[in-house]
């Protein structure tokens, strides 16, 4: 959404802001992030929405971890010094990415006239790692039927009663249809295969971490989808949303440019655990030199002090 709509995005740190009261998706990737039109829109949002919540166990480790406030990482000359590797196995794998994937080489150079020194790194096998035979959704493939219809039991109210009703019931669009069907039919997680995807995801983030420890990297950067939008209906290829939300790792998503039709591109950055604050700084920096958002015509624009 961030990224086809010239946004902001943050997804944090697993467990850094509560899934209460969130229709799940799975239980151990699902996390509540901001979206705006700007790093300081989301920088505040996230002032509000992190932070323990006893509902939601894994909010715990989020303690300690939690600045005063995210505002305060909003430095202009942010980008001077960072270091920054642009991660070609998500630049460009097909010849209809390389769209977007001259975007994001020009927000590459923008940000080292701002002061970042940018290295191109890669990571071995990435695609092993992040995908599997249901593309890039490891976990969620076991976990949504369950996840899903443990949340319908709490609400008794609800007009469905579970997944298998959703699906019978046929009142969804007509392209979710073979994706629901799918995980109906899904293994449980008491099988050996999801325990393997598990530990997978340990293997994936340990990857990323050794890559920014060898290279003395502050974040990744990447398009967070490598393909120009499609028409609404129709699937979108080239999205690399997979990493952050398999790795637990955070991102932070900010307008790059447009291409030549005129669709926007989103740059990603990924950055170690709790490290939300450095990714707002990163972005904030790059969003002031740049000013590459531009607001859609038919929004009327905000009054002052409303």
């Amino acid at each position: 959404p961030a990224s086809h709509n010239s946004l902001v995005g943050i997804r944090g740190t697993q467990g850094l802001a509560s899934r209460t009261g969130i229709i799940p998706l799975s239980h151990t990737q699902d996390i509540g992030g901001p979206l705006g039109r700007s790093v300081v829109d989301v920088a505040i949002v996230l002032d509000a929405i992190v932070g323990y919540d006893p509902a939601d166990p894994e909010t715990a480790e989020s303690v300690g971890n939690i600045p005063e406030s995210y505002t305060t990482f909003l430095r202009e000359e942010g980008l001077r010094g960072a270091r920054i590797g642009l991660l070609t196995n998500l630049l460009s794998k097909a010849p209809e990415d390389e769209q977007v994937a001259r975007v994001i080489r020009r927000a590459m150079s923008e940000m080292e006239h701002q002061g970042a020194t940018v290295i191109e790194v890669a990571i071995p096998g990435l695609d092993e790692l992040m995908l599997d035979r249901d593309g890039g959704f490891l976990v969620l493939t076991y976990e949504f039927r369950e996840d899903l219809n443990n949340y319908l039991d709490q609400h008794p109210g609800a007009p469905v009663r579970s997944l298998k009703e959703i699906v019978q019931s046929g009142k969804y669009h007509p392209k979710m249809a073979s994706r629901l069907h799918e995980r109906q039919n899904s293994l449980p997680t008491e099988t050996p295969e999801y325990s393997e995807i598990l530990l997978k995801r340990v293997v994936l983030k340990r990857a990323v971490l050794q890559l920014m420890a060898e290279n003395d990297l502050d974040v990744l950067a990447y398009p967070t989808i490598r393909q120009i939008a499609v028409p609404l209906g129709e699937d979108q290829e080239g999205s690399n949303c997979h990493l952050s939300a398999n790795s637990g790792l955070p991102s932070i998503t900010v307008p790059a440019g447009f291409v030549e039709e005129g669709l926007p591109v989103g740059l990603e950055f990924l950055g170690r655990a709790w490290g939300e604050g450095l990714l707002i700084e990163l972005a904030y920096a790059y969003e002031q030199f740049s000013h590459h958002r531009l607001s859609p015509g038919s929004t009327p624009p905000l009054r002052d002090h409303e």
